[in-house]
């Protein structure tokens, strides 16, 4: 996650797990932490993106809204690049009959 600067709201958007006394345990949104691995989008983030974008029922223009708030640093010609390979892959447009 060092290579993306999450919008301003993640921590709003964020899931609270547990509170153990002062410290409160929090998860990333299931979106955020899609975007966050398209970062990379090594073999095992394609995999947890599948389960967050079936588990969460995640759909393409959330990805693609989320994704576009990101701040990518480095190459980010590669983020959106990643971005692009993930809604292809789940998400196809079905084609149309003649």
């Amino acid at each position: 996650m060092f290579s993306q600067i999450l919008p301003g709201d993640y921590l709003e958007k964020s899931i609270r797990i547990r509170q153990m006394g002062r410290i409160e345990l929090r998860s990333l949104h299931p979106l955020d932490i899609v975007v966050t691995k398209i970062g990379r989008l090594d073999d095992r983030d394609m995999q947890d993106v599948e389960a967050c974008i079936r588990g969460h029922r995640l759909t393409k223009n959330a990805i693609v809204a989320r994704g576009n708030q990101v701040q990518y640093v480095g190459r980010e010609a590669n983020y959106k690049a990643n971005l692009q390979h993930v809604i292809g892959t789940f998400f196809r447009e079905k084609k149309k009959r003649r």
